[in-house]
């Protein structure tokens, strides 16, 4: 009997230790600050945000093809670099500058995923028209990299993540037929010809991963850099594809969402945080998660930050990008 009793305690106080456990998880990033940082007058869609291997930043793409550089409360924002060739020759009248109209997209440039090299401070961008560039730690024009493999072309470079031990690029190409300023299309009729592509810059090639994504979007490495992972916004899942191991070369669904995910970034313990979307319905309500290594979601974001399509964790806060506001979201 006591030996009864006494396991039925035990249990009971894993029980609560687990519940209790689950509950500072839940809530440790519910209790911050919330502020923005607003983009110069005219300009939004700060779709993704990065940090350079100074710890300076963030940075961020926006609508009108630049990429610009947070340089604190009393500068701002600063230019830092361009995607499009184009821009040099209207440089003059600005042709391009504050520009939120997604036609002049294609001449302008629209860089979405942004990722530094730790060993080299190089920026790399998938930019949705201009396809997978780099530029220097000074900024600039970005250089093109790769805008095809097998002789299909990218329609639309999306996010990118990368191994930071052997330099690869692990990006998305979200459709081969349809471009960025046509995504409500694509989205509507289930287009699937996504892929998961990866550049390794020792040898300049592309290589195919993963064909036939739904709207294949963001892109992030495991801690171990065993598996990669990439979001199909479409069939509201995160996809896993093996880089290493007995099940090197396939994929698995790690785990399936109620909203439509966008961009997912890993975080220094491990976690990944995924930006989601209503789905075009209204009526579904959604807000970032943040998920661990086996795909089980341990964090909700409690407050409501509008639309968010990507969620970065540094030194404890929270840094928010989305393809429609006017500014890039924090919580601190």
């Amino acid at each position: 009997m006591l030996f009864l009793c006494t396991m039925k305690f035990s249990q009971l106080f894993i029980f609560f230790f687990v519940l209790i456990s689950l509950f500072i998880c839940v809530i440790s990033h519910q209790n911050l600050t919330y502020g923005k940082l607003e983009l110069p007058s005219g300009v939004s869609g700060p779709e993704s945000v990065a940090f350079d291997c100074k710890g300076e930043g963030p940075y961020t793409g926006t609508s009108d093809g630049r990429i610009l550089k947070w340089q604190g409360l009393k500068h701002g924002w600063k230019e830092f670099a361009i995607t499009s060739p184009f821009m040099l020759l209207t440089r003059i009248p600005k042709f391009c500058d504050g520009s939120i109209n997604p036609v002049m997209e294609q001449v302008c440039g629209r860089p979405l995923g942004l990722k530094f090299n730790e060993v080299t401070c190089e920026l790399y961008i998938a930019d949705a028209y201009f396809g997978l560039m780099v530029v220097g730690s000074n900024g600039g024009v970005a250089k093109q990299l790769a805008i095809s493999v097998e002789g299909v072309p990218f329609r639309f470079t999306n996010a990118l993540d990368i191994d930071q031990d052997t330099e690869i690029v692990y990006f998305t190409d979200t459709s081969t037929i349809f471009p960025r300023w046509a995504y409500g299309i694509a989205m509507q009729i289930g287009d699937k010809t996504g892929r998961l592509l990866k550049y390794d810059p020792r040898t300049k090639q592309v290589t195919v991963l993963l064909r036939g994504l739904s709207f294949s979007n963001g892109v992030a490495l495991n801690k171990d850099k065993d598996f990669v992972l990439v979001t199909e916004t479409t069939a509201a899942k995160v996809t896993r594809y093996w880089l290493r191991g007995q099940k090197s070369q396939t994929s698995d669904t790690f785990t399936r969402l109620a909203g439509c995910p966008d961009n997912i970034q890993r975080n220094s313990h491990g976690d990944f945080w995924v930006a989601q979307n209503n789905c075009g319905i209204p009526e579904l309500k959604v807000k970032p998660i943040r998920i661990n290594k086996e795909g089980q979601i341990v964090e909700e974001l409690a407050d409501d930050v509008g639309p968010v399509s990507e969620v970065q964790e540094k030194d404890n806060g929270l840094w928010l990008g989305s393809v429609l506001l006017p500014y890039v979201g924090v919580l601190h």
